[in-house]
C-alpha cells in the first residue's frame, strides 16, 4: 500500500534540493561494513509568506550506484514539479522502491515542517502548543568490556535510561557475556539494555548467546540474524525468552507486515526515511499494535533535518489511539545520532537533555556548513 498523498499543497515561492556529503566523526562500523560519510538530499520548500519546510532523503549507506542515481533522478524531477504546484504521483514513487520511499519521506518531512513553521498546510501535523520531548537511547559502540562499561556509565550520568550495546563481532559467547556483565556492574539493574547484533548470527548462535545473556535483564535483542530470514527469527522467538526486534528486516511497509505475519518480532524498528515517511510509519505502527508488537523509531544516520522529522513523527504516534506499547510505557527511540556526524547542518543543534530530545518547532540550515558539504544544488 503506498503512502497517503499529502492533501494540501501550498503555492511555493522557492523549492530547492541540496545534495550533501557529511563525514562521520569516526568511521561507523556495523555488520554490513564501515562507513566514513553520510550522503543525502535536503529538500527545502518556502511558501509565499516566507515560511520554510525542510525534509531529507537518505538511502542505506551501502546503497548501490544504481539506487543513488535513481534517487538523484527523482529529486531532479521533484523540484520543478513542486515549484509548479504539482506533487509527484505517490503510487509512481512507491513503485520506485527504496529511492522512491526516500523521496516520499523528504517531501512528507518538508510539508510537515512547513506546517510546524506556520505554513499553509493545515492538514499536516503542526507543533504542539507546549514543549514535547521524546525519550531516546544511547548507543554503546562495539569494543572491550571496560570501554563499554565506561561508556554506559557516562550515558547514565547524562540522564539516559536506555542503552543499546552494539554486538555481533564477538568470537565467542563468553566475550558477549563479559561485556554485558561489565556494563551491568557499571550502570546497575535499573537502566534498560538492548543488544544489537546487526544480523551477525545464525539460529544456533543466536539461541545460545541470547540464553546466556538473559540474566542481564535485556529489553530486547535487535536483528540477531540476517534481514531476509523471517522464518529463522520466528523460530528463534519460540526458543528464547528475551524479546526479538527487527531493524534491517524492516525496509518498507510490506516487509513490516510480512515480519508481523510470520511472527518474527516482538519489536519493529521503523526508520521513516527508509519506509516512506509519516503515513507509512503510522500504518506500520498500527499493524504492529494490532499484532501486540511495539514500534521503536530510528534514524538512518541523517542530518538534523531528518532527525527533526522523526521527532515529529514520534509525537504523532504518541497521540494515535490505535498505537499501543504492549506491556511497557513509551519506549526510548534511537534518535540521538546527530553527534555521529561532524555537523548536523542546523543553526541550532536539536536539544538533548537527560535522555530526552525536544521536538523542534522550526529548524534552519547553517548556511556555511551546508555550503562546505554540498555536492550539488537544484533550485526552481
Amino acid at each position: 500500500m503506498p503512502a497517503t498523498k499529502p492533501a494540501s499543497l501550498p503555492r511555493f515561492a522557492r523549492v530547492e534540493a541540496i545534495h550533501v556529503r557529511v563525514p562521520f566523526r569516526r568511521p561507523l562500523l556495523d555488520a554490513s561494513g564501515e562507513f566514513t560519510h553520510r550522503r543525502s538530499w535536503l529538500l527545502r520548500v518556502v511558501d509565499e509568506a516566507g515560511n520554510e519546510g525542510l525534509g531529507e532523503a537518505a538511502l542505506n549507506p551501502i546503497a548501490t550506484e544504481v539506487t543513488t542515481s535513481a534517487l538523484a533522478r527523482l529529486i531532479r524531477e521533484t523540484v520543478p514539479a513542486l515549484a509548479a504546484g504539482r506533487l509527484p504521483a505517490w503510487p509512481d514513487l512507491a513503485a520506485e522502491g527504496e529511492p522512491g520511499r526516500a523521496a516520499m519521506a523528504a517531501i512528507d518531512g518538508a510539508l510537515v515542517a512547513l506546517a510546524a513553521a506556520g505554513g499553509a498546510t493545515a492538514t499536516r501535523p503542526a507543533s504542539p502548543a507546549t514543549p514535547v520531548s521524546i525519550p531516546v537511547s544511547a548507543s554503546i559502540a562495539f569494543g572491550g568490556a571496560d570501554a563499554g562499561a565506561d561508556a554506559g556509565a557516562q550515558a547514565i550520568e547524562l540522564g539516559f535510561a536506555t542503552l543499546k550495546l552494539k554486538a555481533g563481532f564477538e568470537r565467542t559467547t563468553d566475550q558477549l557475556v563479559d561485556r554485558l556483565r561489565a556494563l551491568r556492574a557499571a550502570v546497575g539493574p535499573e537502566p534498560s539494555v538492548r543488544v544489537d547484533a546487526g544480523g551477525a548470527w545464525d539460529l544456533e548462535t543466536a539461541a545460545e548467546r541470547i540464553a546466556a545473556i538473559e540474566t542481564f535483564r535485556i529489553e530486547y535483542v535487535e536483528q540477531p540474524m540476517a534481514a531476509w530470514d523471517l522464518t529463522g527469527h520466528a523460530a528463534l522467538r519460540a526458543r528464547v525468552r528475551v524479546p526479538i526486534a527487527l531493524d534491517e528486516s524492516i525496509d518498507s511497509e510490506g516487509s513490516a507486515r510480512a515480519a508481523l505475519a510470520e511472527g518474527a518480532a516482538d519489536v519493529i524498528v521503523v526508520k521513516p526515511a527508509r519506509v516512506g515517511g509519516l503515513a507509512a510509519t503510522l500504518r506500520i505502527a498500527q499493524a504492529a499494535s494490532a499484532a501486540q508488537a511495539t514500534v521503536v523509531l530510528g534514524t538512518y544516520f541523517e542530518t538534523g533535518v531528518g532527525i527533526a522529522a522523526v521527532l515529529r513523527i514520534a509525537t504523532v504516534l504518541r497521540s494515535t489511539p490505535a498505537v499501543e506499547h504492549w506491556g511497557a510505557p513509551e519506549p526510548a527511540h534511537g534518535l540521538a545520532t546527530a553527534g555521529l556526524l561532524v555537523h548536523d547542518l542546523l543553526t541550532l543543534p536539536l536539544a538533548l537533555d537527560k535522555g530526552r530530545m525536544a521536538v523542534p518547532g522550526v529548524v534552519a540550515l547553517a548556511a556555511s556548513e551546508v555550503e562546505r558539504y554540498t555536492l550539488e544544488r537544484i533550485e526552481s
